[in-house]
Formats: structure tokens, C-alpha cells, sequence
């Protein structure tokens, strides 16, 4: 009765299924998409892997594979090309810990520069560029609103890292007032 038990458990059960007793078309499927890894292009390489499964459309009796993506897919016995791993940057540094991080930092991104150029919009919300080229754009659902009437060069700016992309904008002349500003 036990060893009827134990057949029937092994039977079924989906831990006793190793790779020498998977269809050997999986085995062909397979091999056919390791031999896509040559392909550097994102879409080529997901046509091949599609074309890769023909062996198994074919058994399950489903529609074939289009001839474009059966096509790419080299040949058995071709040594599949590992493709060049590129160079990615690393990230940036951070010093702060996790305050900083949860935060922001609180050393200014800008601090004291003048500006070279400001303008407003329609809206009444403005655009200033600072003498270093970086423009800053004052975000819509700022409620404070700008009045400069003098040459941009006499408003010292400072800018610090607020919350997402937003920053917060200080003229040196206007104590108190915060301006909300996004890089562009």
C-alpha cells in the first residue's frame, strides 16, 4: 500500500519533474532563445524570441510564427554572441545619510548668483536665467508672484533642493518670500 502511495505522489507531484523528463521541445525552444542573446537590438532580439518558440506552436498545434520572426533565429550550432555590455554611469554620491535622502539636502543648489535674465509669462509666473546658464521656471501652483523692475543682474538668487523636482527660490533682496521653481 505504501510503495501504491509513493507512485501515485510522485506522479503527481510537480517537485519530481526534472529536465530529463521535460519535452524535449523545450529543450529546442530554448536553445533557440539563448541563441537570440546576439541580438543587441530590443525589438529584433524579442522578434527571435518569439520565432525561437515555433518548435512548441508547432506541437501545440497553434498558428505559426511569422516568417520575419522564425527567420531571425540562428541556426542550431551557431554560438549565440554575448552582447557588449555598455558603460553606465554611476550614481551620484550622497554624503547626507537618510535625512537627506527622506528630506533633501540642505546646502543650497545655488547660492548668491546673479541673474542674467528673467521674464513673466501671461500667467504672471516667470522664468529667470542665473549667470551660470541654468534656467529655472517658476512651477504653476506657485501662489507668490514676482514684481522685479530692475536689471536682472541686481537680484542675488538662492536655491535650495525642496521635495520631487521642485526647489525653492529665494531673492536676496526679498527676505521671506519662497518661490517654487523647477529646473529646465
Amino acid at each position: 500500500m505504501r510503495k501504491i502511495l509513493l507512485i501515485v505522489l510522485m506522479a503527481v507531484s510537480p517537485a519530481f519533474v526534472t529536465e530529463g523528463w521535460a519535452e524535449p521541445t523545450r529543450d529546442d525552444v530554448m536553445a533557440g532563445a539563448e541563441r537570440c542573446n546576439g541580438i543587441a537590438e530590443n525589438r529584433l532580439w524579442l522578434d527571435c524570441f518569439y520565432g525561437s518558440a515555433q518548435p512548441m506552436r508547432g506541437l501545440l498545434g497553434l498558428p505559426p510564427a511569422p516568417a520575419s520572426q522564425v527567420k531571425l533565429v540562428p541556426p542550431a550550432g551557431a554560438v549565440p554572441v554575448r552582447p557588449v555590455a555598455r558603460a553606465v554611469a554611476p550614481p551620484p554620491e550622497h554624503s547626507g545619510g537618510f535625512f537627506e535622502a527622506l528630506l533633501g539636502s540642505t546646502r543650497p543648489v545655488v547660492s548668491n548668483m546673479p541673474m542674467a535674465g528673467y521674464k513673466f509669462a501671461r500667467d504672471r509666473t516667470f522664468t529667470v536665467t542665473l549667470q551660470d546658464g541654468s534656467v529655472w521656471q517658476q512651477t504653476d501652483s506657485d501662489s507668490a508672484f514676482a514684481t522685479w523692475k530692475k536689471p536682472p543682474a541686481s537680484y542675488l538668487v538662492t536655491i535650495n533642493n525642496s521635495t520631487g523636482d521642485s526647489y525653492a527660490l529665494k531673492v536676496k533682496s526679498q527676505p521671506g518670500v519662497v518661490y517654487r521653481v523647477t529646473k529646465r
